[in-house]
């Protein structure tokens, strides 16, 4: 962000706000995978996707990294869009699984609904950067 939009109190720390209202729920979420490591291989594993193990152990690794990065503000945008890019790539794998989730089709469809809205705030940051107060900001204004 640059110019006029990081004047005053909202320019100054809103994206801060923002950066630290939504990693968190990245951060949560590779926790609980963790604490439930065993239930979740074996819940995917029945649902046939293939290397489930291996699967989740890079989505742990994506939401820890990517939540800290974004918190702190460190190479905040390649942190954005690879983890966009994870996100509708899990989309794109559930959305099959509505037709065929028989009770479970409107778990699968709150899924897909948070992720594109997790999809939607990482485009937003990956556009407008982590704000002012961030190392990436610091890291140029050092050049």
């Amino acid at each position: 962000m640059t110019g006029e939009a990081n004047t005053g109190f909202a320019g100054r720390y809103g994206a801060l706000l923002a950066r630290l209202l939504f990693a968190p729920i990245l951060i949560g979420y590779a926790f609980l995978k963790v604490r439930a490591l065993m239930g979740s291989v074996q819940a995917d594993a029945l649902q046939n996707f293939p290397m489930t193990q291996v699967l989740l152990y890079l989505t742990i690794g994506l939401e820890l990294v990517g939540g800290v990065l974004i918190v702190v503000g460190f190479r905040t945008r390649l942190a954005a869009v690879v983890l966009a890019v994870f996100f509708l790539g899990v989309t794109a794998l559930m959305v099959p699984l509505l037709g065929a989730a028989g009770g479970m089709g409107a778990t699968y469809l709150d899924q897909i609904v948070k992720n594109l809205a997790f999809i939607g705030g990482l485009v937003l940051l990956a556009l407008h950067g982590p704000g002012p107060i961030s190392i990436d900001h610091r890291r140029l204004r050092m050049r």
